[in-house]
This record gives C-alpha cells, sequence and structure tokens, in this order.
C-alpha cells in the first residue's frame, strides 16, 4: 500500500471484531500531513479501537493502514504514575523509545512547549487534571512525533483547562499533524480543517470541515425584519416555498415610532431559495428591511447525520 507524500495517515477497509461485536466495518478515511483532523463520534461509534489500531496498541481484524512518520498516542486515560514528578516521569518514558543523545534537553524542550517547566519538580498526583491532561501530551510529544493522536483530550476538564488545551492544540499545530477525537463540538470548529465522522463503526461522512457543513446545508434559517406581516402573507409564503416554519419573532418601535417585524424562516430548499424569499418579501405590502441566513453549527448537523 503506497502512501502519497501529503498524506500522513492512509486506512483502507478496516475492520475489527472482538466476540460478538463488530467494533469497525470496513472503514477507510485519510488524514492530510500537517492538518488537525476532527474525529467525531457518539460512545461506542469506533472512535478509540481506530486510534489503538493506529497507534499500535491492538491489532486489526482485517484491511491495511499507512502512517508516514512516528506516532505519539494520547489515550483517553493517560498513563501517568502518580508518585513520580513530571520531569522524571518524562525522562522515563522517553527511555522507553531507547534514545540515548540528548535525553535530558528532549524532556527540558517538551516540558517548555507543553507549559510544564514550573511544575518539573512537582509530583503528578499532586497537580490539577488539566495539568496532569498535559503531561499526557508531553508524553506523546517527548520523542518528537511528526503525527499526534489525541483520544478525548478536554474530557473531563474545566472551562478553563479545556481553552488551556485548545491553546496548546493550536500552537501544536504549527510543527505537527494532529488527529483528535472528542464530543467538545465547539472545539472542531476553532481548530480542525477536517473531519471523519463515525458511528456504528461505519464511516458517515470524511472531508474537509467547511465543504462538508456547506454539503449538509439544505435546511435553511432566515432571520428578516420587515415592515408589515400578516396571517394573509403567511399563507402565501408557506404555499409558494417549502417551508418548514415561518415565526413572528418580535415586534419593534424605533424612536421616531416606525414599527418592524422580525421573522425566522425555516426552509428545506437550495441556495436559489434565498433570492426568491427576499424578492418576495421585498414587495411593497411587506416591505423588507433586513434579510440575513443563519448558518447551523457544528452540533445541529453532526445530530441529523447520526440519526
Amino acid at each position: 500500500m503506497e502512501l502519497r507524500s501529503d498524506i500522513a495517515i492512509d486506512i483502507k477497509n478496516l475492520n475489527k471484531s472482538y466476540p460478538g461485536r463488530v467494533a469497525l466495518s470496513d472503514i477507510s478515511f485519510s488524514v492530510k500531513k500537517g492538518s488537525v483532523h476532527g474525529f467525531l463520534g457518539p460512545n461506542g461509534a469506533g472512535k478509540s479501537t481506530t486510534m489503538k489500531i493506529l497507534s499500535g496498541l491492538i491489532r486489526q481484524s482485517s484491511g491495511e493502514f499507512v502512517v508516514n512518520g512516528k506516532i505519539g498516542f494520547l489515550p483517553e486515560h493517560p498513563p501517568l504514575y502518580p508518585n513520580m514528578t513530571v520531569q522524571d516521569y518524562l525522562q522515563f518514558v522517553l527511555s522507553i523509545y531507547a534514545y540515548q543523545k540528548n535525553q535530558k534537553q528532549l524532556v527540558l524542550d517538551v516540558m517548555e512547549k507543553t507549559g510544564l517547566s514550573h511544575v518539573a519538580d512537582r509530583l503528578i498526583g499532586n497537580l490539577s487534571k488539566g495539568y496532569q491532561q498535559r503531561v499526557g501530551i508531553a508524553q506523546a510529544l517527548v520523542h518528537s512525533p511528526e503525527i499526534i493522536i489525541l483520544d478525548e483530550p478536554t474530557v473531563g476538564l474545566d472551562p478553563v483547562a479545556i481553552a488551556d488545551i485548545r491553546a496548546l492544540i493550536t500552537k501544536l499545530k504549527n510543527d505537527h499533524t494532529i488527529i483528535f477525537s472528542t464530543h467538545q463540538l465547539h472545539d472542531v470548529e476553532l481548530l480542525c480543517s477536517d473531519i471523519t465522522l463515525i458511528n456504528h463503526g461505519k464511516i458517515v461522512v470524511s472531508g474537509p470541515l467547511e465543504t462538508i457543513l456547506e454539503n449538509l446545508k439544505t435546511r435553511m434559517v432566515i432571520n428578516a425584519r420587515v415592515e408589515q406581516f400578516n396571517d394573509s402573507q403567511k399563507s402565501e409564503m408557506i404555499k409558494k416555498f417549502p417551508l418548514e416554519s415561518v415565526e413572528i419573532i418580535s415586534e419593534n418601535e424605533d424612536k421616531d415610532k416606525k414599527k418592524s417585524i422580525n421573522l425566522k424562516i425555516t426552509a428545506n430548499a437550495p441556495e436559489s431559495f434565498k433570492k426568491e424569499m427576499a424578492r418576495f418579501l421585498a414587495a411593497e405590502n411587506i416591505g423588507l428591511l433586513e434579510f440575513a441566513e443563519v448558518r447551523l453549527d457544528l452540533e445541529e448537523l453532526f445530530k441529523r447525520m447520526i440519526h
């Protein structure tokens, strides 16, 4: 199996079965070199199984994959030793990779990169969960891998710690290809260039995030402000367009006593619908003042894809 120079990981027809259960069913996707690739799916979808196979912790039942470079892996439950100091632990992890030269400097560098230098001599067990997660990421980085796989790096963290890990991933993406699984869909929108969605051990969709969002955006939500709107005009709209709903959100009156009405229009329609709807609302008996499409967030699209 050959690997293109611009691809970090290529997976073809990967399967994994356990007694009485199929964990992965013929999955195929690739991770571009230099990308941050979000790996999404509900609990039990097959994310952790895939990551463990890619990291060499378990074997696939069939199928193949190629990895272009060394991998560093952060499992969902990092293998930390609470009675070791941060620096001693990282030196221990690095020694497993049989490094002989510059071990101390490599550890110092990775502690600096992950914001751990000031806690180097503290016991891991005495650190906050957020800092323990930093140590887990540091052990995945200490041998200078080209590819980092992070399994739920923000799970169980408070909002401040989540923001810190998000900032760390942003910094790491300059030097590494990153694939990470998460339930924090806001992280995906902020960090990822590409995503793969898996459900029941099968790939639902995979590719550039923006392309996927655009392709899925057939359900359109429009906020409009008009001068006037009545039940007769609402009935005409429903007959004319493929609408899910038309709602009057609020009625306003400005300082000059001019009234306006805010509408929320939901439709399953192609892109051309927006021009047709704007033209309808611009009629003299309605009077269009404002018109804007509301971008559906990733969470709503995510729910639609897995149900």
